[in-house]
């Protein structure tokens, strides 16, 4: 197993209560915290930056899974 440290997550987003926001942040960590990283994949990542359109209907959960997603890729 390989550890992953985040020193800081920051979301800028638009459209999510701050509610809707925190328990986005939460479910990313716990996601992240769950997943399978190979040991020989993750490298050191100064930072990671991504755009993700959010259409009307997303809702938390899925935006969730694809943020994951897209960190564990650009990670690979």
């Amino acid at each position: 197993m390989t550890n992953l440290n985040i020193d800081r997550l920051t979301l800028k987003l638009s459209g999510l209560s701050q509610n809707e926001g925190q328990r986005l942040a939460q479910m990313i960590a716990t996601r992240l915290a769950s997943s399978e990283i190979p040991g020989n994949s993750v490298r050191d990542t100064p930072s990671l930056q991504m755009n993700i359109n959010i259409p009307p209907n997303k809702n938390v959960d899925s935006l969730a899974n694809e943020i994951v997603s897209e960190i564990l890729r650009q990670l690979n």
